[in-house]
């Protein structure tokens, strides 16, 4: 080698940046599922060459990933490499000089100083960002600009060792990563929902550590004394897309770096509705998951699951059909929205009309198999309702949250509080009594009470379509704040406020904390569910 070449080449290393990585795969889920991962069927390697008839992006910045199979990722011009001279001194490289634009699967590192005439060097990547041969710092957060986007991996962590082969500075070498990678592919199965929400972040919670600042001098991750690890990280993804009903990696593709190890994970995803202004976090768990060294590990996930939507529990009193039946598209969709157009119905002549029977007769139809009046007194005055922010549901393709619980009618009948023939106040039978009821009861209770999964039942803030009668016909009102529930019972006269006839329905104002038994015209969009009762 000639002097001027030892001064300002000593290393020459020519290598494809493209990271063949084998995928296991896991969908999680709110409740724990077993994780069945695929057999691995390569490693992940730095190849010698690029096809010239591939028609795959040739960037770092896209992935030419596909799930369960095989991805390619690229060198960057800030690339950089530490390798091992003839003295087992490791030297950092120059940025990576790219043989060709339009093929950033291959670069050239080149050395001013150390002397490379011996075979088989080591070669080390510690990161885009590496200083230091024997040290990988592993982000505890990252960040993701772009769906299925391999390009923040360099930053995040992403490692690998190589033996050069060659003498007298000209080497060529196959990397093999030392990281392991989680791929992330939720999806969406409400239609309407999808379009409107948005992953923020998804933050990945260990049962052992799986970020921090790894000691590299083996060639494998190792912790050191003294360092700070964490068992969790966090990957920001840009509001990436939901609009998705099957695992796709071009709409919401999102990669994470992490240790290797097998872990229990809690994952959280974090989405958000920009119209309603709603986060919350989406919860899934997986067992004893193996992440192999430089493997990456699909993990789909259903985002909606256990997310109850109800868009169609709107009815006008004990009518047959709900509120916007065959008119769905011009239901409001947020807050005080007004219709786009008028359809609810106008006359007895529909379906969706409420029941004009006349007291004292009852419900006959969809309000039939709710709590009588009677019923609803001792759900309003002993039911413990505890307002809680942190229960999330879908309404008319959006994302709210916010709901009461109340105590089930089993604990109610244990305790001694429910009748069917009187009211909780024992001063009539408001099936018969032939006056204006009205009454309130004051709650002061937050979040989820204890024992909320066996003697309690969630009550979802949904509110109501204000009546026709009303100036402001068919508004949805505050969705998110108020929850109400028709009853099975007519009211004895007209509704005083609105000159229509009433019926007796159930409210909870969060202002106020207070519950309401009171008579409202039946032309209201209310909810009429009775599942939500046990």
């Amino acid at each position: 080698m000639s002097k001027s070449m030892k001064q300002l080449t000593q290393f020459a290393a020519c290598a494809v940046a493209a990271l063949s990585v084998v995928a296991c795969s896991s969908e999680d889920t709110a409740q724990q599922d077993n994780a069945k991962q695929n057999t691995a069927k390569g490693v992940a390697t730095f190849d010698g060459s690029q096809p010239s008839n591939d028609t795959r992006a040739l960037t770092r910045t896209t992935a030419t990933y596909t799930l369960g199979g095989d991805a390619k990722v690229f060198w960057t011009s800030s690339d950089k490499i530490f390798v091992q001279d003839d003295a087992n001194t490791f030297h950092q490289s120059n940025a990576a000089n790219l043989y060709n634009p339009s093929n950033k699967a291959k670069a050239i590192f080149s050395l001013a100083s150390g002397s490379f005439t011996l075979n088989n060097r080591e070669v080390r990547y510690t990161g885009e960002n590496g200083t230091d041969a024997n040290t990988v710092t592993i982000a505890s957060t990252q960040t993701q600009t772009t769906a299925n986007d391999f390009s923040h991996l360099g930053t995040s962590g992403d490692c690998g060792t190589a033996t050069a082969t060659g003498s007298n500075g000209n080497y060529t070498f196959t990397l093999n990563h030392k990281a392991s990678y989680l791929c992330f592919v939720p999806r969406c199965m409400n239609t309407d929902l999808g379009p409107n929400i948005k992953l923020t972040k998804i933050k990945v919670t260990a049962d052992q550590p799986i970020a921090g600042k790894y000691d590299f001098s083996t060639g494998s991750l190792a912790q050191k004394a003294g360092e700070i690890y964490l068992n969790t990280v966090t990957l920001n993804t840009s509001d990436f897309s939901l609009n998705t009903t099957t695992s796709s990696l071009a709409t919401n593709g999102a990669y994470m770096v992490v240790a290797p190890g097998t872990y229990n994970f809690t994952i959280t995803y974090t989405i958000k509705d920009p119209a309603t202004n709603v986060e919350c976090d989406i919860v899934k768990t997986i067992a004893s998951y193996n992440c192999q060294v430089g493997k990456i590990n699909d993990i789909t996930a259903w985002i909606d699951k256990d997310m109850k939507d109800y868009s169609k529990q709107y009815y006008m009193w004990d009518a047959v059909d709900y509120y916007w039946k065959g008119h769905e598209e011009d239901a409001p969709r947020v807050k005080g929205a007004m219709p786009a157009a008028l359809t609810y119905a106008q006359n007895s002549s529909d379906s969706r009309w409420y029941n004009t029977v006349s007291f004292p007769a009852q419900a006959t139809r969809t309000s039939n198999a709710l709590p009588n009046a009677n019923e609803i007194t001792w759900y309003a005055k002993y039911g413990d309702m505890h307002w809680d922010i942190s229960m999330f549901w879908s309404l008319n393709g959006h994302l709210y949250r916010g709901g009461v619980w109340v105590k089930t009618k089993a604990k109610l009948i244990s305790e001694g509080h429910y009748s069917t023939s009187i009211n909780a106040n024992g001063d009539a039978d408001l099936r018969t009594y032939n006056n204006f009821y009205n009454i309130a009861y004051p709650h002061n209770g937050n979040g989820r009470p204890a024992n909320y999964e066996t003697d309690y039942f969630f009550w979802p803030a949904t509110s109501y379509y204000t009546s026709a009668s009303q100036g402001t016909k068919g508004i949805l009102f505050a969705p998110g704040e108020h929850c109400y529930m028709w009853t099975s019972t007519a009211a004895p006269i007209t509704s005083p406020l609105y000159g229509r006839p009433g019926a007796y329905y159930l409210d909870f104002q969060t202002g106020d904390h207070l519950s309401h038994v009171q008579v409202g015209p039946r032309d209201f969009g209310f909810p009429n569910d009775p599942s939500i009762f046990r």
